[in-house]
Order: C-alpha cells, then structure tokens, then sequence
C-alpha cells in the first residue's frame, strides 16, 4: 500500500503555482514590449503605410485617439540643413533637405511620425538618401517610408531627399504626425495628417507664338536652344545658380538661337539679357529679360 505524503503534494502544488505566475510574467512582459514596439513605427512593426497619401491604409486616427495636445503638423522643404529658407520648387537631380515637425500644445512625452513623397500618380518621387537618428527608412509594398525609430524627444524629424532625375511635375509629401503621452499604448496620443507640394522649377519661358508678340525683345528656351529676336542689339550674361559666370555675348539685332551645350555648364542657369546702349537709337527701349535655362 502506497501512503502519499502531504507535504510531497503541496511542494508540486506550489511548483505549479510557480510555474504558472512565471509564464504569467513572461506573458504579460512581452505584452507590454509588444505596445512598446509600437514606438518603432508602423511601416517596421505592422508593414502599414499610414501617411494618407494614395492607396495608404487608414491613418493614424485609427489606434491613437482621445489626447488632449492640439497637433499643428508642418513640412518644409529646405536647400540645405539648417537653412531657413523653405522651398516651393526643386531642380531635378538635386539633392534636397526635408524637415517634419510636430508642433503641439501641452507637453507630450514623445513624438512619432511617418512620411512619403508620391508623383501625381502615386509613384515613389525622388530618392530617400539618408534621415535624422531619431528616424529610419522603410519600404511597404515598394513605397519608400521614413518614420520615427522609437518615441522621440524631438519633436522634429529629418530627410535628405534626392529629387527625380527628370522632371516629373508635382510632387507631394505626405505625413501623419503623434504626440504622445508615453504610456506604451495608444490612448490619450493626439493625431494630425498634412502634405506639402511642390512642383519642378520652370526653365525658360513658353513662348509656343511668340513670333506673333509684338515686344522688341523676346527671349525663350527650348530643350537644346535659347531663343532670342530682338530688334536692337543685347548682351547675354549667363550665370550658374551658385553666381558663377559662365559667358557673355553681344547679339546684334535679328533673329538668333544658341545652342545650351555650347556653355559648357551642366545644370540650372540664370541667363540676363539686356539692351546694349545705343544714343542714336529711336526704337522703343526693351525691357531687361531674366530666364532660368537648364543646360546639359
């Protein structure tokens, strides 16, 4: 006959209880590292494009909601880090500084965001070069994201972009923007989406009838030649946009094309033209011309 000890029975009961509360623990451990994820973006965590730009899925709004930080998102595309000078237009080819900034009320504890930078239709614009330590680049579907790294002191968020080759028109960023209240979930966190366009610099002038304009000056580009009919003599001054000069020239009157590879200069181009001085002249006077010409 077999006696079982009490005691045996009550030290593998507390082994079971132990062993319960442990996974207990670990249970609820990796639920909270799990919210904590969340810190890391969604594009990382989820494989969500949360921007709001076209064909992203649901915003923000979504998970984060009921705060009380009144959330003004801003972006603003520069020349440079550090410049204060936002831009409206970009040259292709140009490497670019974009700031995200979530500007709240109160004193959130943290701040997130996700952005993108579509074409008019929906296509990736431009190249994602580098991002601020505060943020990371990743890819949804073949869409190239930027988000936060983890829950961010900083309120502002960095991306050097590389704008498209050609031109490609307009261009939008898209952002969602958080401040947070760093409780590891997603109550009491404040949400607000915003973009910005901006379009490629016009070069030159479109002048499709400009043989019909009655102006002693005319002066357009073309994609290999710069226009000019005037009926006075002018002198070109071309300059790159650094303020280098590049050439002058003296255009007697008449009708004349100048080929933009004879400059010598790549890229984007401020061409001066004006009346050269004539006492005996009885013409009417022309108005001095100023184009941007991109030569390749």
């Amino acid at each position: 006959m077999m006696i079982r000890k009490e005691g045996a029975h009550k030290r593998t009961a507390h082994k079971r209880t132990a062993r319960m509360s442990a996974f207990a623990c670990m249970a609820l451990m990796f639920g909270a590292l799990a919210l904590m994820s969340h810190h890391n973006g969604v594009a990382e965590q989820q494989n969500k494009d949360r921007t709001g730009a076209p064909g992203s899925q649901q915003p923000c709004t979504a998970c984060h909601s009921n705060g009380s930080y009144n959330v003004t998102p801003f972006i603003a595309v520069y020349a440079f880090e550090g410049s204060n000078d936002p831009l409206s237009e970009y040259i292709p080819g140009t490497e670019y500084y974009v700031e995200f900034t979530v500007n709240a009320s109160g004193a959130p504890d943290g701040y997130g965001f996700q952005a993108t930078a579509v074409d008019a239709v929906g296509d990736n614009a431009g190249t994602f070069i580098a991002c601020t330590s505060n943020a990371q680049l990743e890819d949804v579907g073949g869409r190239h994201i930027v988000e936060q790294n983890d829950l961010s002191a900083s309120n502002t968020f960095g991306l050097w972009w590389g704008a498209p080759a050609d031109f490609a028109g307009e261009i939008t960023f898209y952002a969602s923007m958080l401040a947070c209240n760093g409780n590891s979930g997603n109550t009491g966190d404040s949400y607000a989406g915003t973009s910005l366009t901006i379009n490629n610099i016009v070069i030159g002038i479109d002048c499709p009838d400009c043989e019909n304009v009655d102006e002693p000056l005319l002066a357009w580009a073309s994609d290999e030649f710069l226009h000019i009919e005037n009926r006075e003599a002018v002198t070109l001054d071309v300059y790159a946009l650094d303020g280098r000069w590049v050439r002058s020239e003296q255009v007697p009157a008449g009708k004349h094309q100048r080929a933009l590879s004879d400059w010598g200069s790549r890229g984007l181009h401020i061409v001066h033209i004006s009346e050269t001085a004539d006492a005996n002249s009885t013409s009417r006077a022309s108005s001095p011309r100023t184009l941007r010409v991109w030569a390749d």
